[in-house]
């Protein structure tokens, strides 16, 4: 189970740091973009209960298999 976890919580990373990579290239420095979206990820992981679909909350907790 702690292998699914980490591969959403990379995913989750992977795409808030791109979106704050974007949004600073836009304004003209993706460096603090990139920082701001990786922020944005760790203030983002306590609303997990909260937005993350049922069915990768499920394949997270393993419930397919038993």
């Amino acid at each position: 189970m702690a292998d699914r976890v980490a591969v959403v919580a990379f995913c989750w990373f992977v795409l808030w740091t791109s979106i704050g990579i974007v949004m600073g290239d836009a304004a003209g420095d993706p460096k603090t973009g990139a920082i701001t979206g990786f922020f944005l990820a760790l203030l983002a992981t306590f609303s997990w209960p909260f937005i993350m679909p049922a069915p990768i909350a499920n394949w997270m907790d393993d419930y397919f298999t038993k």
